[in-house]
């Protein structure tokens, strides 16, 4: 191989190499695992899928992608979940409707509420911050 031969083949393995680690973080960020909540409002009460208790307190992990997804099974009730501090809102589902939203968790503070706008005496519950 020439001299010049080497050089080109050199030259286009660090243009590959350059933009490769230019879009390597974008490629790995696309990648992020995005946590799955469901929660369902029945009984005048939010239902966090694997979690126990009415209206229970979540914990999130800062930073972190979150995919909820909330269906309304409360029959002739209007519903919608909500964390207003982190403008987080799937607007208002009638019965048997479901609507996912993705958001991330933020990586200052302690928590936040969750509630159902409507009915937020009695459907609110905790969203605390692991760190």
């Amino acid at each position: 191989m020439s001299t010049f031969n080497r050089h080109l083949a050199a030259a286009v393995v660090a243009v590959l190499l350059i933009g490769a680690g230019a879009f390597l973080p974008r490629l790995l960020a696309s990648r992020e695992t995005v946590r799955e909540i469901r929660v369902t409002a029945r009984g005048m009460a939010f239902h966090v899928e694997d979690v126990a208790g009415l209206n229970p307190s979540v914990l999130l992990s800062a930073g972190e992608q979150v995919r909820l997804t909330f269906r309304n099974d409360d029959r002739g009730m209007i519903h919608d979940f909500a964390i207003p501090e982190w403008g987080v809102r799937t607007g208002n589902l009638e019965f048997g409707v479901q609507k996912s939203i993705v958001f991330e968790v933020p990586r200052s503070g302690s928590g936040a509420a969750y509630q159902c706008t409507p009915h937020s005496a009695m459907m609110s519950g905790r969203i605390l911050i692991d760190r």
